[in-house]
């Protein structure tokens, strides 16, 4: 049965570029991201909140991944007890693995890791029901409509700047159908200029859903037009994205 809410995660990784490119790649998914950079802190975070997976650094600072999870596992109160766990590592050995697994982690990824690497342990986990379109931004249809590559790369920046914004106001937005399928339909001019096809469909398919009364179907194209929605901000050229 398809997921209804994003997935939540909690991500501990103490090298602030691994942490940027790893967050950034899980909310570009769909996921909730929850980062720190300790131990310390990943266990408190794990014990107060309820997620559904643990992606956890073995060498963290102040308290290493394997530690984390074994103080976790052992706490009867803790909301993540459960939870699945992923544990990284630079290490390529397979012994250092095979421990890691032993001590209660589902997988072991190594670094560094790409986004596909990461979209496949969480689809395998159950935690993403469908791939990603493979295609997120169109530059051939871009061009044949708005004319040249220059004109393109504008209203891509200005196409970043508006899913910026649509991502810290759509929990609001939703709450209003008549508003939300003004904005979707706004949207969906702005992405056929800009060849961001994947976006523009599904924000034809949130805005047809809008009228159906269904709440399970409602959550379940809400949910996928968050994930294209990020997944396309995230595939824009550096430069039309600052």
């Amino acid at each position: 049965m398809p997921r209804t809410v994003p997935p939540r995660i909690l991500l501990a990784e103490d090298d602030p570029v691994s942490q940027e490119f790893l967050a950034a790649s899980l909310r570009a998914l769909g996921c909730e991201v929850s980062p720190v950079a300790d131990g310390a802190h990943a266990l408190a975070s794990a014990r107060a909140q309820a997620f559904d997976l643990l992606i956890l650094d073995r060498s963290l600072p102040r308290k290493r991944g394997d530690e984390v999870l074994r103080e976790l596992r052992a706490d009867p109160h803790a909301a993540s007890r459960g939870a699945m766990a992923i544990a990284t590592t630079a290490d390529p050995e397979t012994a250092l693995h095979a421990q890691l697994r032993d001590a209660g982690f589902d997988r072991v990824l190594v670094k560094p890791l790409g986004a596909a690497v990461l979209r496949r342990a969480l689809h395998e986990s159950g935690l993403l029901d469908e791939a990603l379109p493979a295609k997120l931004l169109d530059d051939d249809d871009g061009i044949a409509t708005c004319g040249n590559a220059e004109t393109l790369a504008s209203l891509r920046a200005m196409l970043a700047a508006e899913l910026q914004t649509l991502q810290g106001e759509f929990d609001v937005l939703a709450r209003d159908r008549d508003a939300l399928r003004e904005r979707m339909h706004r949207l969906r001019a702005a992405c056929g200029f800009c060849g961001a096809t994947s976006l523009q469909r599904a924000a034809a398919v949130l805005s047809d859903a809008r009228r159906d009364d269904d709440p399970a179907r409602l959550a379940a194209v809400e949910r996928d037009f968050r994930r294209v929605l990020a997944a396309t901000l995230a595939a824009l050229p550096p430069q039309a994205s600052a």
